[in-house]
């Protein structure tokens, strides 16, 4: 609960911030049914991924989509009258103002010299907190319950252990040099399923990996955090012993052998809050997919 308190939090000063620099006499980048989307939303979001004044010039088209996503999520809320808890609302806003505080502006005055009025603010702010309400409302226990059944060894706390065989990949790679890493990688699966050598034997010889002095063992771990996602879900795919066929990862291709599986014990009741957050973002996208479809979307000029 803390964790996604946190998240909403910081979701919320971010949108805060993107409508502080929304200046309406900006140029026109995009309308979304009529709703404009400018080039100080554009260049401030941008800002916000850490990009900095020179690459904020190049045109970046992931973030306009993710721009125009957010504008339509908005205006589908605002069909099913969804708004956000009062409570909840007033702690955001209160949050934002503090930070203007801190940067030595007057939240006030800074709205005013901007052109903002407190509705808009209230609007922008109120987003993520209304798409949860919403989320909640159309989310059934039904699925919640589907959803851990289905993935459950992500969410209930299991662990496996692995080894792995890791050749690396230069940056950035052709298709070829991937095709020729896990080709060599089959050969080297080949070698080791007619028992000419061990895993280990195999890992000490060819890996690439730090991990290649202890047999390639890379020790315990969960769906999420020690290895790329790619690898983590090839190895809670496989059965102890089992070997995956070469796993390609944005740092290199990866062969896995599972050498232990230990079950966890976290319920459904223990993560419910995790997997309505995962189902609430699948909703989004799903939501964002359809509105699209009927959408008038007006690229005006280039960000």
């Amino acid at each position: 609960m803390v964790a996604r308190l946190t998240l909403l939090a910081c979701m919320a000063t971010v949108l805060f911030v993107d409508v502080l620099f929304a200046d309406e006499s900006a140029t026109i980048v995009v309308k979304v049914n009529g709703s404009a989307i400018t080039t100080a939303d554009v260049n401030f979001a941008a800002s916000q991924q850490g990009k900095s004044a020179e690459e904020q010039t190049q045109p970046d088209p992931r973030l306009l989509e993710r721009l125009i996503d957010r504008q339509l999520i908005r205006s589908f809320l605002a069909e099913k009258k969804i708004e956000p808890p009062t409570e909840d609302l007033q702690f955001q806003i209160a949050r934002a103002e503090a930070l203007i505080r801190k940067g030595g502006e007057d939240p006030k005055a800074l709205l005013e010299k901007l052109g903002y009025t407190p509705e808009r603010l209230k609007s922008e702010l109120g987003l993520t907190l209304a798409w949860q309400v919403y989320a909640r409302k159309t989310v059934t226990p039904a699925q919640i319950k589907a959803h851990y059944e289905q993935y459950r060894q992500e969410f209930d706390g299991t662990q496996v252990r692995a080894s792995q065989i890791f050749l690396k990949l230069p940056q950035p790679a052709s298709n070829q040099e991937r095709a020729a890493r896990s080709e060599k990688l089959i050969e080297i699966r080949q070698q080791i399923l007619a028992n000419k050598l061990t895993f280990a034997e195999a890992a000490k010889r060819y890996s690439e990996a730090p991990t290649k002095s202890q047999g390639g063992d890379v020790g315990l771990f969960g769906f999420r955090g020690k290895l790329p996602a790619a690898v983590s879900q090839a190895a809670f795919g496989l059965k102890v012993n089992d070997i995956s066929e070469p796993i390609v990862s944005p740092f290199g291709v990866h062969l896995i052998q599972v050498t232990e599986r230990h079950p966890g014990d976290f319920s459904l009741e223990d993560v419910r809050p995790v997997i309505i957050d995962r189902l609430a973002q699948q909703l989004w996208t799903e939501t964002v997919e359809r509105e699209r479809a009927t959408a008038k979307i007006e690229r005006i000029s280039k960000p």
